[in-house]
């Protein structure tokens, strides 16, 4: 008798430790991978594009400075806030925040930290780089991060950071 007690106590003990299956859903908020192209630490501006994933704003007026996580900084004139005018998207990798101060936007790129000088929206320009700024996360999993994610392509390159999106049917959790 005594035995059996034990038994089965041993028995609910291990069936304790054994986790729920994982159900994948079809729609999730979660990571996904940045990865470095060859050429990450240029910064180009381009036109105007559609915001999809909306990160930090900054207003300075008249403009509003809105990240697009991990690809840039849209540039949006707020003259006429019923009627914002966007004017301009300035190409950062692995960009996730910005603060501008005077006429000095500063802007995370990767594992750099960048300076434009922003007082000609037409013609902005680098005016410093530091470089190795910030710790980089290259591995195949978010660290700290308990949730589904993207999973790492290796052929896509280096992992840069990780951003917040919606992602569909992820097959990569912790």
């Amino acid at each position: 008798m005594k035995n059996t007690v034990l038994l089965l106590l041993f028995a609910l003990l291990l069936t304790s430790c054994l986790e729920d299956p994982i159900t994948i859903p079809d729609e999730i908020i979660g990571l996904a991978p940045v990865y470095a192209s060859e050429n990450w630490q240029e910064i180009t501006i381009t036109g105007p594009r559609a915001i999809e994933n909306l990160g930090k704003i900054y207003y300075k007026n008249p403009y509003i400075f809105a990240t697009e996580r991990g690809r840039g900084i849209h540039l949006i004139n707020n003259t006429d806030p019923e009627n914002p005018l966007p004017l301009a998207f300035i190409q950062i990798a692995g960009n996730s925040d910005l603060a501008v101060r005077g006429q000095v936007l500063y802007a995370n790129s990767v594992s750099d930290l960048v300076a434009l000088d922003i007082s000609n929206l037409d013609s902005l320009r680098v005016v410093d780089r530091q470089v190795g700024v910030f710790r980089i996360n290259g591995e195949a999993y978010p660290e700290n991060y308990n949730g589904f994610f993207e999973c790492v392509d290796p052929n896509l390159g280096q992992v840069v950071g990780w951003y917040e999106t919606t992602l569909r049917q992820p097959q990569c959790w912790r």
